[in-house]
């Protein structure tokens, strides 16, 4: 399938199938922004090299009254997404996963990381994560320990991608090893993902100076290949669908609609709140581009948590985690 050609005008209704489906409620939250490199296309926002982590109780308790007002509305399965900075670079960040694991079988955990723990970490924690969406940012990673993770993870998790960070400089030294990778995984799901000017709702794609790698991009969006068997999740796949005005649907990828430029929403009605976004201090907006409103704050109150529908009014929809949000045409 070639997702640049997607009849983008006769799609109806969009959003991950999990969420168009059932009462799925999304919990997208940033824990803080130490992280354990300094990527120089990594914004200020998003990085720290200072631990800025809150006391471990007030994350229980967010997630607990998360939890009860997702309930009390009708959402009987939360899907936690966790990122960073690095999260797995937090002590704490184990335990909480662990308390969630098992005091919410209907919760589904995915985290976003830049696969730098050791391998013998991600032996003794894969059981609790979904999904793993593991970064390769070329200036700081350990190619090899980013390879042995990724092979031991392509069959242990529902969903692994490979996320190519696809740095200016070293653009085409990222490709050969993207593409060395699929030559030694027997599972992968591959993104050749552009980076963004800055980490805000008002955030434009990377304008790359060679043509030749613009071109690239626009060939090449995401590869997938399967050999191995997968766990059965404990909810069915967090996949992206769009729905068609004659009714099949279709699955796509969020990395897919941003670089084929459908992520064009304006006008259409969101349902913003199926998902919460937390920032790195705190704060909580239905999704993050900000358009739904405030639901609150994780030190002082938390409310807004539940259904309400929006008729979008953002130039375009930049983040994965908006995208999957179920969208209406009018």
């Amino acid at each position: 399938m070639d997702f640049t050609k997607i009849p983008f005008e006769d799609i109806v209704k969009f959003g991950q199938k999990t969420m168009l489906d059932r009462p799925l409620f999304s919990v997208s939250w940033i824990l803080g922004r130490f992280c354990n490199y300094k990527c120089s296309y990594c914004w200020p926002y998003a990085n720290s090299q200072t631990p800025d982590y809150l006391d471990q109780t007030i994350y229980y308790n967010t997630v607990n009254e998360i939890e009860r007002q997702a309930q009390i509305n009708g959402f009987n399965e939360l899907h936690w997404s966790f990122s960073g900075g690095e999260p797995t670079a937090w002590k704490n960040f184990i335990p909480i996963c662990e308390w969630i694991y098992e005091t919410l079988p209907r919760a589904t955990l995915a985290v976003n990381t830049n696969l730098s723990r050791p391998l013998a970490w991600w032996e003794k924690h894969y059981h609790l994560f979904d999904d793993v969406v593991a970064s390769f940012h070329v200036e700081f990673a350990d190619k090899k320990k980013y390879e042995e993770n990724s092979i031991f993870l392509c069959d242990k998790v529902n969903y692994l991608s490979t996320k190519m960070l696809m740095h200016e400089e070293r653009f085409w030294e990222i490709v050969d090893y993207g593409n060395y990778l699929k030559t030694v995984m027997p599972n992968y799901f591959l993104e050749w993902t552009p980076l963004f000017d800055e980490m805000s709702a008002n955030t434009g794609p990377w304008h790359y100076k060679d043509p030749a790698k613009e071109q690239w991009l626009k060939d090449h969006t995401t590869e997938m290949h399967q050999t191995k068997r997968k766990p059965t999740p404990r909810t069915t796949c967090t996949a992206s669908y769009n729905r068609y005005d004659d009714n099949p649907t279709e699955v796509c990828n969020s990395n897919e609609v941003i670089v084929a430029g459908n992520n064009f929403f304006s006008g259409w009605n969101c349902n913003v709140g199926d998902c919460i976004f937390i920032n790195p201090i705190g704060e909580m907006s239905l999704a993050s581009c900000g358009v739904g409103g405030t639901a609150g704050h994780i030190l002082t109150d938390i409310d807004n948590v539940g259904p309400k529908q929006v008729v979008c009014t953002k130039t375009h929809c930049h983040c994965g985690t908006d995208i999957i949000i179920p969208k209406i045409k009018q």
